[in-house]
């Protein structure tokens, strides 16, 4: 199964770097469906049929069109989030196995926590959730056949999300790191996320070998892995975080002088140094000057899973033998390619 994750993490070429309002509003899911109407925020995204644009219709079982760069890019579908349960998730997922399902199908629904990190989680131009998690949970809720809610947390509220027994599952794009193991459960990855560094394209900052100076000033979001990845490779830099409130990265803090560097996921680059010009990209190998960064410029990847509370046995099994179907299938791939192109091309 790790090579089929490792394509899963090849696969998110970019994301829009979106900014939303941050909060713990929920939206609810009847079993089967999408999660609402796809699309960019404040803005409508145009027809399929139009030239140069992505269509992110509502329904499962749709296709992305043509990309923003005016070239045609491959015509996607979206994995649908209804099919046929295959019977070795059918066989896991059983009130009988796992307490956590019994709660769930008793309480006639899924509470699922999320995060916004585009394209796996955004809000589309109505403000419902939109894009690969929003479907993942949509699945898992015919899987179960109870609808599902979807709750928006902060990043460092997630685990607290599952202890609480505010949330049955995390799906956020969540990095598997040793603390957050220390009170929550996970399941088998399913994607490979790997990170970069940003800073001013016109700052001295070439190499993480520049950047591990107490001149660079590093500052992350509250709650992410990434400042744990800074300290590992960037000890010398003073380290703060400040709430990401929906961004993917910190750049008002670099445009203002408040922070010479900041990180985030390398699979978002195009479009954000698209949407910030005055920025670079820094990854193992110094700048990267490629369209879109190498494996091998990626730094620190981490394993990115579904989170749920620690004890329950049964509903790690069901959960894995869920991952275990999207990961060896191409679903998860495809499911990331296609929101990926989606929100690149609107």
């Amino acid at each position: 199964m790790a090579a089929s994750v490792l394509r899963s993490s090849l696969a998110l070429g970019a994301a829009l770097a979106l900014a939303v309002t941050a909060g713990c509003g929920g939206s609810s899911t009847p079993a089967g469906s999408t999660g609402g109407s796809a699309g960019a925020i404040g803005a409508s995204i145009p027809p399929a049929s139009s030239a140069g644009s992505v269509s992110v219709p509502s329904s499962a079982g749709s296709s992305a069109g043509a990309s923003s760069s005016g070239g045609s890019a491959p015509e996607l579908t979206r994995p649908a989030t209804d099919g046929a349960v295959p019977a070795a998730v059918s066989a896991a997922c059983t009130a009988a196995a796992s307490p956590t399902i019994a709660a769930i199908q008793e309480r006639g629904s899924i509470n699922w926590a999320t995060g916004i990190s585009p394209p796996f989680t955004f809000k589309d131009s109505s403000g419902q959730y939109a894009g690969v998690e929003p479907d993942n949970a949509a699945e898992l809720s015919a899987i179960l056949g109870v609808p599902v809610t979807i709750n928006e947390y902060d990043y460092g509220l997630l685990p607290p999300a599952i202890t609480t027994g505010k949330a049955d599952i995390v799906g956020a794009q969540l990095f598997n790191t040793e603390e957050r193991a220390k009170v929550v459960a996970f399941s088998d990855p399913y994607y490979i996320s790997g990170q970069l560094f940003y800073v001013l394209k016109d700052g001295p900052f070439q190499t993480i070998a520049d950047l591990d100076s107490p001149d660079n000033r590093f500052v992350f979001g509250t709650g992410n892995a990434q400042g744990g990845v800074a300290e590992k490779v960037i000890p010398k830099a003073p380290r703060s975080e400040a709430p990401l409130r929906g961004q993917p990265l910190l750049v008002d803090f670099l445009s203002t002088n408040r922070a010479d560097s900041s990180m985030t996921e390398g699979g978002l680059m195009k479009v954000l140094l698209t949407q910030y010009p005055q920025l670079a990209a820094i990854g193992n190998n110094g700048r990267v000057t490629t369209e879109r960064p190498t494996e091998a410029d990626q730094i620190d990847p981490f394993d990115v899973a579904f989170a749920f509370g620690q004890g329950d046995t049964g509903f790690a099994g069901c959960i894995n033998a869920w991952v275990a179907d999207l990961v060896d299938t191409g679903r998860m791939a495809e499911r990331i390619e296609y929101w990926s192109q989606a929100i690149e091309g609107s």
